[in-house]
């Protein structure tokens, strides 16, 4: 029978390792049993996998590589859907802050979508999002920054008016 998949700790990320042998100077530690289970029956251990799924997840921020997904048949298939479910985990903010790439969530959400899938087939739909992804970041740090500018004069215009 097969064993559901359990999701990768984000303390078996090797950095998060490193740094916990570091402050423990050589006390204890060890792979746990189930751990120890799980890397015998799949090949692979607690921290590769964590790593592996990272690399994935935020190859799914370029719309190029969804598009490249979506012409190999991928989307298809029920099993790899699933897979992509399955690495919603990723949301929760104990996984996001490995996330290098926040886009990379904005697509998985959207990959759960039947439509957005289809839509990754079209190399058309694939180079709006493209474009529109570069958009936004090209504009997203001076609309932020002009916000803040307007933010504060309004503070200041509301303070000079209670004085």
């Amino acid at each position: 029978a097969a064993r559901p998949r359990r999701t990768p700790s984000p303390t078996s990320h090797p950095r998060v390792h490193l740094d916990a042998a570091m402050s423990r100077r050589g006390g204890g530690g060890g792979v746990s049993r189930e751990d120890a289970e799980e890397e015998a029956a799949t090949g692979t251990s607690q921290a590769a996998r964590f790593t592996l799924e990272l690399e994935f997840v935020m190859a799914l921020a370029n719309p190029r590589y969804l598009h490249h997904l979506a012409q190999s048949k991928y989307f298809e298939d029920p099993a790899f859907i699933a897979y992509l479910a399955y690495l919603r985990y990723w949301e929760k903010p104990e996984y996001a802050k490995y996330l290098h790439y926040p886009h990379a969530l904005y697509f998985l959400e959207q990959l759960q979508r039947p439509e957005f899938r289809r839509a990754m087939e079209n190399p058309r739909a694939a180079e709006h999002v493209f474009s529109q992804q570069f958009y936004f970041w090209q504009s997203f740090r001076s609309d932020r920054l002009a916000a803040q500018q307007q933010e504060q004069w309004q503070l200041q215009q509301v303070e000079a008016a209670a004085a």
